[in-house]
């Protein structure tokens, strides 16, 4: 006798020796589980087989089975004629286990209904399942398989809806055949249910699968159009589908090849083991294919071929095929993220710097912002000896490099605005400057693109030991209104090294009436300007001693001539804060900044 997790007890009968047991009752014996274990006695089995004495032995529960108070009550009926000449032990062989009270089997039942057209199943209504099992096991219910009549194919999937039940109590699979690679002419469903820690019934499942479309097999008509977004894909994986759109019946063949010519393998939706797929379009108008792009590590490209050059009949449109050849063309790239750098540049400069700085953006290829996207560079430029600006930077001072939308490779990208702090233009200077550069972006392109400031256009060149921020051009001052010495004055030049500026300086005789004030003068400047425009040379004036020009406004001529000699043509207007009399001897500065240095 094999009893697990449970027990059961003994009993005895009394008779007369030698007498026949006649009717004497019955001995009921009980099986009880284990703590924590129930019992039904469907799970036991009576093996005793023949023993003399007992005509039968029953198993019952006392209760329900499975329940926490249920026991299992076995009935041995002892054999009325048995006449025993002694004490006598009967052994009967009960076999069973108690389970876990959390492993009883609970059951999910329920029914489905199909409705169908054009299938070789007709609709059904009420058709039951049922499965039984210990709670959060998977049980399979039911496979139902629905397939499409003769000449049709289902143009709208079938499809199933749990009408009744907790929906996630259910698993349903689908497997699918097509016809000529485009038909869906069948569809199998696998439904399984998870079973619940209470038994359930009532549960439903509606199921709908009409084979509406018909099957075209005649080879005729043209391929009209490609539909798919050739935007340059990411190097992670994603899925485009595409659309070939024609005349019913026109039949075609559709290859893609990767990078490293492996073709696209259409049934397993990877690129293992492909090849061309061939297809026909159905009475819908188009067919479509779902194309799986893996993740890479570096760019790729996909080439998309389309063809009906095996197909009698059929062709391309124009639109597709303008040579005439049945075959059309294109592809896909897969692209990273594409940089794009604000920097600075000092190529054009006679300076070096100790700091090169610049910023990067990164962006989709060719991803079209709704609007712009504004990004915002803060390049800090730093030296060891003082930065000096001859003016302020402008937009035009960038230099761009594939940043035109003009190419189908490039970005659409441009500067905004570029702003200096500190702003101070002539000054001492600073070791340190901060540039704040805002760009529009409409798109990203294909390859890397960069603005780039060009710092000669407004940096003066690196001054020398002894020199100051800048040179100077140190003439006398001559002009109209107070009585100036009359005549060209030109200027002498200050190199620089080992000289302090503004050592040469000239005097400027005053012979004027008492008493009167300079307020205006005209001046030209003699030297070498290197090159530098009218625009690119900065001008100051500056009084000697207690002497000054306020509201000084200065206006730079024409510039004359050939390096080195050459003369720049200028005015003022002011009004000098010291009366002039005869005996005036002031002395006036006329300072210059090159924005391009020797």
């Amino acid at each position: 006798m094999a009893l697990n997790n449970c027990s059961i007890d003994s009993g005895t009968r009394s008779t007369p020796k030698n007498q026949a047991i006649g009717t004497l009752a019955s001995v009921v014996l009980s099986i009880r589980p284990d703590a924590g274990y129930v019992v039904s006695a469907s799970d036991f089995t009576n093996n005793t087989g023949s023993v003399t004495g007992i005509a039968s032995v029953t198993l019952v529960d006392t209760t329900t089975a499975y329940a926490t108070d249920n026991q299992i009550s076995v009935t041995v009926d002892l054999d009325n004629s048995f006449s025993p000449s002694g004490d006598v032990t009967l052994t009967i062989d009960i076999d069973g286990d108690a389970i876990l009270s959390k492993l009883v089997p609970k059951t999910i039942s329920g029914t489905y209904d199909t409705v169908t057209a054009n299938c070789t199943v007709a609709s059904q209504s009420g058709v039951a399942y049922s499965a039984t099992g210990i709670p959060y096991s998977e049980q399979t219910l039911f496979t139902k398989t629905f397939t499409a009549s003769s000449g049709k194919f289902f143009d709208v999937a079938p499809s199933y809806v749990i009408s009744t039940g907790y929906v996630d109590n259910y698993s349903v699979s689908v497997a699918d055949v097509y016809s000529n690679s485009v038909y869906l002419t069948a569809r199998t469903y696998t439904v399984k249910a998870k079973i619940p820690t209470q038994s359930i019934t009532g549960d439903n499942i509606d199921f709908t699968a009409q084979a509406n479309g018909d099957i075209v097999t005649e080879s005729t008509g043209k391929i009209t159009a490609v539909r798919i977004n050739s935007a340059v894909l990411p190097y992670q994986r994603s899925t485009r589908q595409i659309a070939i759109y024609g005349d019913v019946g026109a039949q075609f063949t559709l290859g893609i090849v990767n990078e490293d010519s492996t073709p696209y393998n259409f049934i397993d939706l990877n690129f293992v083991n492909g090849g061309s797929v061939n297809a026909t379009i159905p009475s819908t108008g188009s067919v479509r294919f779902d194309i799986n792009i893996p993740a890479v590590l570096d760019d790729d490209q996909y080439d998309f071929t389309l063809s009906t050059t095996s197909f009698s009949g059929s062709q391309l449109s124009n639109s597709l095929d303008p040579d005439s050849n049945q075959i059309h063309t294109f592809s896909i790239q897969q692209l990273g993220d594409i940089v794009y750098t604000v920097n600075t540049d000092a190529s054009t400069d006679s300076r070096t710097y100790t700091s090169n700085p610049s910023s990067v953006h990164l962006g989709t290829p060719f991803f079209e912002f709704e609007g712009q996207r504004q990004v915002t560079s803060t390049l800090t430029l730093t030296d060891d000896v003082d930065i000096v600006l001859t003016r302020l930077p402008l937009v035009s001072d960038f230099i761009a490099t594939n940043t035109n939308s003009s190419n189908s490779t490039d970005s659409s990208i441009d500067v905004a605005s570029v702003s200096v702090s500190p702003a101070t233009i002539n000054g001492s200077g600073v070791q340190s400057v901060t540039f704040t550069v805002v760009s529009n972006i409409d798109y990203f392109g294909s390859v890397a693109s960069s603005h780039t400031l060009d710092l000669g256009n407004f940096i003066a060149a690196e001054s020398v030991s002894g020199g100051g921020g800048f040179r100077l051009y140190t003439p006398q001052v001559t002009g109209s209104g107070g009585g100036l010495i009359p005549g060209q004055v030109r200027a002498s030049y200050n190199p620089g090294p080992g000289y302090l500026a503004g050592n040469y300086a000239k005097s400027v005789a005053i012979g004027t009436p008492n008493n009167t004030n300079l307020y205006s003068g005209t001046g030209t400047l003699y030297g070498n300007f290197y090159g530098n425009s009218v625009s690119q040379i900065t001008l100051s004036i500056s009084a000697a001693g207690s002497a000054a020009i306020d509201n000084l406004t200065i206006t730079r001529g024409t510039l004359t001539g050939q390096a080195p000699a050459q003369n720049l043509y200028y005015s003022w207007t002011g009004t000098t804060s010291e009366a002039i009399d005869a005996s005036s001897d002031m002395t006036f500065t006329v300072g210059v900044a090159l924005a391009n240095e020797p």
